[in-house]
């Protein structure tokens, strides 16, 4: 019969507990990001197999589908175990079940996915913020780095390797971090009703994350339509793209522990740099430079997810990944309405002007209930 010890006696037991469950939350979402980029970076091996109008579009709403209903099944269950270990097992086995039954295994493998990786994102980011209270801001900042080199890495073995090979060697990953995760402690701060969330302050975490997953994703969608627009090549464009996702991740690295030390007073001017960055996206020159919003941008998801479970409870946190899900997916599709790409960085820093001013309210936001 497995023990799962509660939170403060891991922490009193000494460093081994805590760092074998910091490690599983780090992997888990190192599991996510790779999870997230992996579509895209082998759909051009699924078209040449499966027919050049191989649609993702089923893939992704079963994905989102899985996702969200992981997020509702986790968000008010005190208990981790056995739950992180069973969500990484069902990733493991949807990644074989699409490696081994091809297009049929992708529609089934696809929910299997979204509900595994719903529970890990709300589970691993959770449980890493527990088991270091002092420093949960910086110590989520670099657990959320691992998601950004998970993205990075998955569709950069996808160049080099055979799908079903890749997708096996994420498989054999999430099985490492059931392993891991096996005896997670429980959650420590659970309110179990909605209505007993302190909403005045919690709105406002929620609104920044949404639009900042509606900017982020934006960017990543549509900055490559805007510099073809100014008549910058396709291979540019990329590069540039690949630079951005990279830099969230450099900034998730480098300024946490900048962050972590005064993270409300921080953010104003973190959000005031990337405001100006995507400002002189309109001298079409200086568009290039738009990569550098994405390392200023990088610490705030995380950040946003520590100050909230810090004072709001881990309930609270299902609200915010709903928000992001909002953002990620509405923002994006609203923009694809614009008929002139030459409005896109009206868009752009309209959302950084929001997501500025926003930041002054945290100030304003009372931390006792």
């Amino acid at each position: 019969m497995t023990t799962v010890l509660d939170l403060s006696k891991i922490l009193a037991a000494g460093r081994v507990s805590q760092l074998r469950f910091t490690i599983a939350g780090f992997l888990g979402l190192f599991l996510h990001g790779s999870i997230v980029a992996l579509p895209g970076g082998i759909l051009p091996q699924w078209q040449a197999e499966f027919g050049a109008d191989f649609g993702i579009g089923p893939f992704y709403n079963l994905f989102l589908l899985g996702s969200l209903l992981g997020i509702s099944l986790t968000s008010k269950r005190r208990q981790r175990h056995p739950l992180m270990s069973l969500s990484c097992s069902a990733i493991g086995c949807a990644l074989l079940i699409a490696s081994t039954l091809g297009l049929q295994g992708l529609l089934v493998a696809a929910f299997l996915l979204g509900l595994g990786d719903g529970v890990l994102t709300l589970q691993g980011n959770s449980l890493v913020g527990e088991l270091h209270p002092k420093r949960r801001v910086a110590i989520l900042n670099w657990a959320n780095a691992t998601f950004g080199v998970g993205a990075i890495s998955a569709p950069l073995l996808g160049s080099f390797l055979p799908w079903r090979m890749v997708v096996t060697l994420v498989a054999l990953l999430a099985l490492v971090s059931a392993i891991l995760a096996w005896g997670s402690p429980p959650v420590q701060d659970l309110s179990l009703k909605g209505k007993n969330i302190p909403w005045r302050r919690a709105s406002i975490f929620l609104l920044i994350v949404m639009f900042y997953m509606g900017l982020e994703s934006s960017l990543g969608t549509w900055s490559s339509a805007y510099l073809i627009h100014l008549g910058r090549d396709i291979t540019l464009s990329g590069t540039l793209l690949s630079l951005y996702w990279g830099c969230l991740t450099l900034g998730r690295m480098t300024l946490a522990g900048w962050v972590g030390q005064k993270p409300v007073q921080s953010l104003s001017l973190l959000l005031f740099c990337p405001l100006v960055v995507l400002g002189l996206s309109l001298i079409p020159p200086l568009a290039l430079l738009f990569p550098l919003a994405g390392f200023f941008y990088g610490p705030l998801f995380a950040t946003m997810f520590a100050l909230l479970q810090e004072r709001c409870g881990h309930v609270a946190l299902s609200y915010l990944l709903y928000a992001a899900y909002i953002g990620k997916t509405s923002i994006p599709a609203f923009l694809s309405l614009l008929d002139d790409p030459a409005y896109l960085a009206y868009e752009f820093i309209f959302l950084a002007l929001v997501l500025y001013i926003l930041s002054f309210q945290l100030n304003k936001c009372p931390q006792n209930s």
